[in-house]
């Protein structure tokens, strides 16, 4: 057999092995996130149930939204601390155990020194028709406002009943947090309609992807 054959032969084989093989394509996800350090604060806990309408206890869900978050941060690349983890508060007393548990959360976060903080809360009101989801900041850091700009208009796009954002100084834990961040009101549970969707696994996911996509939105801009 001639070299020329033999080479071609060769060539064959291979080109017959390759296109033989099935084709694997490997989805690596962004991370654009990576190395950023983000403290979420699932809001109550313990004996501080927070709001409770129908099968909602606020506390609850809370912790599975932030949780949800928690994982959806991570697999962006970010570096992801909870506050709380479970059915807990972080007082130490018994005696102004709100304010000390608020207290211990604010410390938590300075004492981290995190790029961004997200509290997550439900809203409830006497009033079944009032609805919305509303992000609120301090003026304590320059940089909440945008995030809460940033957040909401992100939110807007993806989520009806978005409502307009707030500037309130006045929450006892928010006046002590030196990093940027915000307190996000998931919805009304005490309206019947949002109650319901807070409850749907497809809203939560919808509405867990829209916050880490506003996220990372601001990150990409500062």
């Amino acid at each position: 057999m001639s070299k020329s054959i033999y080479k071609l032969l060769i060539i064959s084989c291979f080109f017959l092995l390759c296109i033989s093989i099935p084709k694997v394509t490997a989805i690596v996800k962004k991370l654009d996130l990576i190395s950023k350090v983000i403290i979420l604060d699932a809001g109550h806990g313990g004996v501080d149930a927070g709001a409770q309408s129908g099968n909602i206890v606020e506390k609850e869900l809370n912790l599975v939204l932030t949780k949800k978050l928690e994982k959806e941060l991570t697999s962006r690349g970010a570096i992801v601390y909870l506050t709380r983890e479970g059915d807990n508060d972080l007082s130490t007393t018994t005696v102004n155990r709100k304010r000390n548990d608020l207290y211990n959360r604010a410390k938590f976060i300075n004492d981290i020194s995190p790029n961004m903080y997200i509290s997550l809360h439900l809203n409830s009101t006497t009033s079944s028709s009032w609805k919305g989801l509303q992000v609120f900041y301090t003026t304590k850091n320059k940089n909440s406002k945008q995030i809460a700009e940033t957040i909401t208009d992100h939110l807007k796009k993806k989520i009806s009943n978005v409502r307009e954002i707030k500037q309130d100084n006045t929450y006892y834990m928010y006046k002590f947090i030196k990093s940027p961040g915000v307190l996000i009101e998931a919805g009304f549970i005490s309206n019947p309609g949002e109650n319901y969707a807070l409850r749907s696994e497809d809203y939560q996911n919808l509405l867990i992807n829209s916050i880490a996509d506003a996220i990372e939105i601001y990150f990409q801009n500062n």
